[in-house]
Formats: C-alpha cells, sequence, structure tokens
C-alpha cells in the first residue's frame, strides 16, 4: 500500500495527464465540429477544440472539470482511509473493488468520455466512503463489546474484541486505554477476590487498601466506587466499635479524659450514636462522683489536722459540683463553727485583760461551753479551751486593789463608776484592764491604765498640773 504522500503525488500526475497534457496534443482523426447534446459523449474522434463551437467546448471543459472534482474527492477519501485505518487486515477486498472503479473512471478520462469517467469516480467514492463507515462501525462495536468484557471480568472475550478493533484502528487513544485495562484485568480479579475474603473476615481497613490498589490499576473497574464504599463504611463501624469498647474500658478504670476523648471519636464517625452519647453521661456522672469523693477525703483529712479552713474551702467545692449534698452542707458548717469557736477563744486568750468587764466575762464563759461541746474536740482546740477555762477561772476571782489619792482628784474608774475622792481606797477587783479617770478644778485631769493582778502594788491617782489662768 502506498502512502499517503505517494497517493497524493498519483493524483497531481493524473490531473497533469488529464487536465495539461490535453490542450497541448492535437487529438486525432479531428472531424468538422457538430453540436453535440448535452449529456452525450464526445466521440473518439473528435474535431480540435479550437474547431468546437463555443457552447460545447464550454461543456466539454465543464464535464472534465467535474471529473476531475469528484477524482478530488475520491484521492482526498482514500487519504482518511488509510491515515486512519488499517483497512488491509479488514476491507482488502472492499477496498481494491473501490479502486477498480478510480480505474475504470480513469480510462474513460483518458478518451475524454467524461460523463462516464465521473460516474465512475463517483461509484469508487462512495464505495470507499461506505468503506470507511464500515470501518468506524467495526471499529465502535468491536472497542465497546471490548469494553463491556473488561467490565463483565472476561479476559478472553475481551482481548478478542479488542484485537479485531486494532485490526481497523491501531492507533486509537480510547483502545490503547481499553487494552492497557483488558492488560491488567487478571490482577484485578485476583485483587477483587482478596479483597472480598477481606470482607468477610472484618478486615475492613486491609480492604479499603486492596480497594484503591485496584483503583490504581483500573479507576473505570465497574462497582469499584460502591465497593471502596462499603469497605470504608466497614472501616468506620469497626472503628466505631474500638472507639466505643476502648471508652468504656477507661470509664472502668476511671481514665475520664481518655474515656471522653474516645466517645468524642466514635461520635465523629456516627454523630448522634446512643451508646456514645451514653457513655459520655456516665463520664460525666462518674467524673462528679470522683470529685466529690476525692474533695471529700481532702476534708476529712484537713478535719483530723484541725485545718477547718481548709475544710470548709474542701466542702464548698464539693458544694459547687452539686448543692443538694448533705454531708458537704453539714461538713462545711461544722468547720466553720470550728473555726470560729478556736478563733474567739484565740482572741479572748490573747485580750484577757479584756475580761474585767463583766459583760466579756460572761460571753466569754458562753463562748467557752459552746467550745467545750463541739465534736470533734480535737488537741488544738482542747488546748485553748483549756488555756480561756484557766483564764476565766483566774480572771473569775476578784483581787484586793489599794488606791490612793490626794483627797480632792474625783477619780472614776472604768467597768465600775464613780469612786469620788478619797486619800485611800481599798477595792476587790476582777483581774484584767482597768482605766483610771482623774479630774480637779483647775488641774488637768490624768488617766491612768492599769491592769489588776493579784498582790499588786498600790495604785496612786491625783491631778497636781495647775492649768493656766
Amino acid at each position: 500500500m502506498l502512502p499517503g504522500l505517494a497517493t497524493l503525488v498519483v493524483g497531481v500526475l493524473l490531473y497533469a495527464l488529464f487536465v495539461i497534457a490535453p490542450d497541448l496534443v492535437s487529438p486525432v482523426d479531428a472531424v468538422p465540429a457538430t453540436i453535440v447534446p448535452i449529456g452525450t459523449e464526445t466521440p473518439r474522434h473528435q474535431p480540435k477544440e479550437a474547431e468546437l463551437p463555443p457552447f460545447q467546448a464550454l461543456q466539454r471543459e465543464q464535464a472534465r472539470q467535474e471529473a476531475q472534482d469528484e477524482l478530488g474527492r475520491f484521492v482526498e477519501l482514500e487519504l482518511e482511509l488509510r491515515d486512519t485505518m488499517q483497512v488491509g487486515t479488514w476491507g482488502q477486498a472492499a477496498y481494491d473493488a473501490a479502486k477498480e472503479l478510480a480505474l475504470t473512471g480513469d480510462e474513460a478520462f483518458l478518451v475524454e468520455r467524461f460523463t462516464k469517467a465521473i460516474a465512475s469516480y463517483q461509484a469508487a467514492t462512495q464505495a470507499l466512503a461506505d468503506l470507511i463507515d464500515e470501518g468506524e462501525r467495526l471499529y465502535a462495536a468491536s472497542l465497546s463489546a471490548g469494553i463491556d468484557a473488561i467490565n463483565a471480568r472476561n479476559q478472553k472475550a475481551a482481548d478478542a474484541e479488542l484485537a479485531r478493533a486494532e485490526l481497523v484502528k491501531p492507533d486509537k487513544a480510547e483502545l490503547a486505554h481499553a487494552m492497557r485495562r483488558a492488560e491488567r484485568l487478571p490482577e484485578v480479579l485476583t485483587l477483587f477476590r482478596t479483597a472480598r475474603n477481606q470482607e468477610l473476615s472484618n478486615l475492613w481497613v486491609e480492604a479499603v487498601a486492596t480497594y484503591e490498589q485496584i483503583r490504581a490499576l483500573d479507576a473505570d473497574t465497574p462497582g469499584l466506587g460502591d465497593a471502596i464504599a462499603k469497605a470504608r463504611y466497614g472501616r468506620s463501624q469497626q472503628n466505631l466499635q474500638a472507639y466505643l469498647s476502648e471508652g468504656f474500658v477507661a470509664l472502668d478504670d476511671q481514665s475520664f479524659q481518655s474515656a471522653k476523648t474516645a466517645f468524642n471519636r466514635a461520635l465523629a464517625i456516627d454523630p448522634g450514636n446512643a451508646v456514645a452519647l451514653g457513655g459520655l453521661q456516665q463520664v460525666a456522672e462518674q467524673t462528679v462522683i470522683v470529685e466529690i469523693e476525692r474533695f471529700r477525703l481532702r476534708a476529712a483529712g484537713y478535719e483530723t489536722t484541725e485545718q477547718w479552713q481548709a475544710a470548709a474551702k474542701a466542702y464548698d467545692s464539693i458544694l459547687t459540683l452539686d448543692a443538694n449534698i448533705q454531708f458537704a452542707k453539714q461538713g462545711r458548717t461544722r468547720a466553720e463553727i470550728q473555726q470560729q469557736s478556736f478563733d474567739t477563744l484565740s482572741k479572748i486568750a490573747a485580750g484577757a485583760e479584756r475580761l474585767s468587764s463583766d459583760r466579756l466575762y460572761r460571753e466569754a464563759q458562753q463562748i467557752l461551753a459552746r467550745a467545750k461541746n463541739l465534736d470533734p474536740h480535737g488537741p488544738q482546740l482542747a488546748r485553748i479551751v483549756q488555756e480561756v477555762d484557766e483564764l476565766l477561772q483566774l480572771y473569775g476571782n476578784p483581787v484586793p486593789v489599794l488606791l490612793h489619792s490626794d483627797n480632792a482628784t474625783d477619780v472614776i474608774l472604768s467597768n465600775v463608776g464613780r469612786l469620788g475622792k478619797f486619800s485611800e481606797k481599798r477595792l476587790n477587783l476582777r483581774p484584767g484592764a482597768y482605766t483610771l479617770i482623774g479630774s480637779r478644778d483647775g488641774c488637768r485631769d490624768v488617766r491612768t491604765n492599769i491592769t489588776v493582778r493579784p498582790e499588786m502594788a498600790p495604785v496612786d491617782i491625783r491631778c497636781e498640773e495647775v492649768l493656766q489662768r
């Protein structure tokens, strides 16, 4: 078969032979010009063109041009056929018949029987057009059948159909793609069997990976998308169950943060999953329970060591988690009473001199009585109770006090009242702090603070500084 360029050259040569040569060579056996009706063949021994009448010469030239145009269409189709199809492998007989028709047209053209040449060229052109259509049909049908066989995973049928398509159009990209798919079909089939077995064994992670291998080999495999979706769903359900199991194991171990993380991962796979939501609820509840117990133990420890402020804070932490817990309410009240009693007794002990006041003394007695009845009664509380008890016993017994004055100074004693003017006055006073205030006309008032103790020295109170007039 000649290449396309050679065919084109032949066409050009024919054109030169049929168009140019007749004008350079005078036809033999010329006869006088006669008028030939349209559609009638010009006799072989016709007169020279110059001898033909103008209209007849125009008709002959038009017929020649039409034959040449039809020949050009034939050449174009032949080039198309030989460029796009391998006609020799499937349509050689039909191709040869078309060329015979063209040769018949050539013979008629050489003797200037242009009507017959046109008919032969047209028949040859139509034969080539039919041959091209038949090639397209054969190629499309074989390619489609081959792809269907690949999709049906029928290796033998796929190879046969694609081989038929290759006989027609061996260089088409879609055919090359289909042939690559057919070539990889055995490996695809093996991987499919592997993936199915992995699914049956609940090896969903492995199944997804196997399907991805199939995608890399042949992304056009029918059903692959659904298979991957199914495997991914199986994998997600497997992961879901794993996360739920992990969450409840962590919950049993009181690893609440790990449990919360696992249940949230489960919800990321299946939002609204009732089991995961229930797990999170248990995490929240048990977290509170554990926190309450942790603060309870802490508060109990503080109570043992009489750290009542810290104990009260621990009970407050419990009540922050659940304000209705009775033991926390009672514990906070107990801790507050213990701390308040200890602080008050400590103040009494630190300011014992104020017990000279009958009112303060009575209040101290009441506070001490309540403190003695507190439960628990720890060492620190017992110590301060004893200390205050001894102070009250000490300050509850009056001691003699001797006061000296000038019999002119008017004296007032705090917690007692007005003593008046005297030179010497003996009093029985409860130990503690007192204030003596002396006043006298024309003299500056004096103020003396004394602390009454057993066996104390006499106290002198008088106004001696004269005011300037």
